[in-house]
């Protein structure tokens, strides 16, 4: 044979002994089907990005007037945080298994509020969130007690699950150590506006007499999964995990027009344009007076 013929041969035959990518599939992970459907990220990313396209319509629609509607939609958001959360807790935490995909239950979880957070409301959606005051449980697989989940300290909540997460996996003999300072990289990035956690981070228990919401030092509840081995990991091989690739996206915000006096007239929500008989209207875009819109920037809730 050829020596080109000879080379083709051996790409083939490389080709050919290159081990298979094994499947994960619910028996892979000891789950059971309904478990492993509960961590899939495509039907979590979707049902949460819906929510964050209603929130854009609704403010596209009606900037100015429409804030008490998307007040609501950024409620039903926090809401819908909880089921994917809860899996995470039930199955990477209390099953010790799925890091990878419960790990990336997180990220789309987190990802999702800076997209929320991305359209241009009339009101600060971080101050709403914060001043609506909801709440959830979550059912921690270690003790007797819960984890009240608050709407004003919505990124916290994801964080402590993110801590749970990855205390539960390193603290495992066959953990993949290359995928789990990635999952740390990727819980450090997503971390940043936690009012209360950061990595290494603490499991608190709010039923703690000495709990206190405002005090950033806390202090591990009885019975947490040890967290020695992920403070090694976050502190001793940090250059490592460092170094890897931010996986966390960046929003730009969102086009707003205050359809009072910009957009279409089709679709203006006060008829200023149809009593405007100046002849210069350069200010409300050729449309009646006005002026406003088309801006980028986050309005401070003034209802007026």
């Amino acid at each position: 044979p050829t020596a080109a013929g000879a080379a083709a041969a051996a790409a083939i035959d490389k080709r050919a002994k290159k081990p298979r990518k094994k499947a994960v599939t619910a028996k892979s992970l000891g789950l059971t089907k309904d478990e492993f459907e509960s961590i899939k990220a495509a039907p979590i990313k979707r049902t949460l990005k819906d929510i964050v396209k209603k929130l854009a319509k609704q403010v596209d629609e009606d900037w100015h007037d429409g804030y008490e509607d998307q007040a609501e939609t950024k409620g039903e958001w926090f809401e819908a945080i909880q089921e994917p959360l809860q899996a995470v807790l039930d199955i990477g935490v209390g099953k010790k298994t799925a890091l990878l995909q419960c790990n990336e239950v997180l990220k789309i979880v987190s990802d999702s509020f800076y997209d929320l957070l991305a359209c241009p409301c009339r009101c600060d959606t971080k101050d709403e969130l914060d001043e609506m005051d909801s709440s959830f449980e979550l059912q921690l697989p270690w003790g007797e007690t819960d984890y009240t989940a608050t709407s004003g300290y919505q990124q916290d909540v994801w964080s402590y699950v993110w801590v749970a997460l990855l205390r539960v996996h390193s603290n495992l003999d066959n953990v993949d150590e290359g995928l789990l300072l990635q999952c740390i990289k990727d819980a450090h990035d997503n971390m940043s506006g936690a009012r209360m956690i950061k990595l290494p981070g603490y499991l608190y228990d709010q039923s703690d007499e000495l709990y206190d919401i405002d005090t950033y030092e806390q202090r591990d509840g009885k019975n947490t999964p040890s967290g020695t081995k992920l403070a090694h990991y976050v502190n001793d091989r940090a250059s490592e995990w460092k170094s890897l690739p931010t996986t966390k996206k960046v929003h730009r915000m969102r086009r707003a027009i205050d359809r009072r006096f910009d957009g279409t007239p089709e679709r203006r929500t006060r008829d200023y344009h149809l009593h405007d008989s100046d002849d210069d209207d350069s200010y409300g875009r050729g449309y009646g007076y006005g002026g406003g819109g088309y801006g980028r920037a986050q309005r401070d809730c003034i209802i007026s």
